[in-house]
């Protein structure tokens, strides 16, 4: 779409769609409602801490991208020393200044990851704070405030730019020597010189790999010249051959395994793990739910096919859910072969074979020959 100058396909419905059956509809969002907001992994996590609490895990397995992805640890917690960039510091820090950290980002979200950011004063920061804007925006830059990240956010947000890819180019440009790492100044100036359209501003604003090719930097966190999210692929290997695989770039979200032990897997049984998984988020993709509810979504897939069947009188069985996401992929995959990918563009970066990563000291065990092809492989 970008190619043919189109930001969006806007639909727009002056009523709601006509149900088959609009009763039993209605009854089976209210029964998925109650459905999620009982499980404990929507109410304890998502709802409680956000997505931010991944930043404490991935802390403390040393996957977290740190210092353009030179570390995998910003505190070790086991001296004593705080972790202020994770959800459990910033939660209780967030509840007491007043911001809200239970918040549905849209009407009817009962999942309600979404936070309000609050500063000192009580004042609205930014809305929201996510795990991954922590990562590459944060730590990956090396800030370790949540202040400083969070008035970082709220740029980027006025600016439209997605703090991922934003994130890893400003760590490529202190990585290049043109800033420090945790100068917050230095990257403050950056937007800046994005928002006035400079020739400098101009050229960032083209994203990581395009930045570290013009200044010549080796370390360069990028997948099919999209930038890694804030897992390393060093240490969170299962998420890692997603990102190498999908073709959505390196796209965590395609199917993200991070709490997966991994160490002792061969490349096969990483694969299968990875594939399964984004056959299921494709299948939630395609039909419009969210994946964080994947916890209640995937063992009912009885239910949501009747609730299908009630809204479009279609005929579907359980059956239907993981065929749907094997379907998308395959689709997906064959999309960028015609685009001219190839098996070349699903290996990583040479720096993630050749750099151990502290604290863990991993590499990179995985290349394209293991994970190319993957979704050929997937039955029907």
């Amino acid at each position: 779409m970008g190619s043919k100058k189109v930001k969006a396909v806007v639909v727009d419905l002056d009523r709601i769609p006509p149900f088959n059956e609009a009763k039993k509809v209605n009854a089976a969002i209210k029964d998925y409602a109650k459905m999620l907001q009982a499980d404990s992994m929507v109410q304890n996590f998502y709802a409680k801490i956000g997505t931010m609490g991944m930043a404490d895990l991935q802390n403390a397995l040393g996957g977290l991208p740190v210092r353009n992805f030179s570390a995998g640890q910003l505190v070790n917690t086991s001296t004593g020393e705080k972790f202020k960039m994770g959800g459990e510091y910033i939660s209780q820090l967030n509840v007491s200044r007043g911001g809200e950290h239970t918040h549905a980002c849209m009407p009817g979200c009962v999942i309600q990851c979404s936070n309000v950011y609050a500063d000192a004063a009580g004042k609205e920061v930014v809305s929201p704070v996510e795990y991954e804007t922590l990562g590459l925006l944060g730590t990956n830059c090396g800030i370790s405030d949540p202040d400083d990240l969070a008035q970082l956010n709220f740029i980027a947000n006025d600016l439209g730019v997605d703090t991922i890819e934003l994130g890893a180019t400003l760590a490529v440009l202190m990585e290049a020597g043109l800033g420090v790492f945790g100068d917050v100044k230095f990257m403050t100036d950056c937007l800046a010189e994005l928002r006035r359209g400079t020739e400098q501003g101009r050229l960032w604003a083209q994203g990581t790999a395009r930045v570290g090719a013009h200044y010549g930097v080796r370390r360069v966190p990028v997948i099919k010249k999209q930038a890694i999210s804030a897992y390393d692929p060093r240490v969170v290997e299962a998420t890692g051959i997603t990102m190498m695989a999908t073709a959505q770039g390196a796209d965590h979200t395609a199917g993200n395994l991070p709490r997966l032990k991994t160490r002792e897997m061969s490349a096969q049984e990483l694969v299968e793990q990875s594939l399964a998984h984004q056959a299921r988020v494709a299948a939630n993709d395609s039909l419009g739910l969210c994946i964080f509810g994947m916890s209640v979504t995937n063992p009912n897939t009885e239910f949501i096919a009747n609730a299908i069947n009630a809204a479009h009188g279609t005929s579907l069985t359980k059956e239907f859910f993981e065929p749907l996401g094997r379907e998308a992929l395959r689709l997906e995959w064959e999309f960028n072969r015609r685009a001219g990918f190839t098996e070349k563009d699903d290996e990583l970066p040479e720096f993630f074979y050749t750099e151990p990563l502290p604290p863990t000291n991993h590499v990179a065990r995985f290349h394209a020959s293991d994970v190319y092809g993957m979704y050929e492989r997937l039955p029907s």
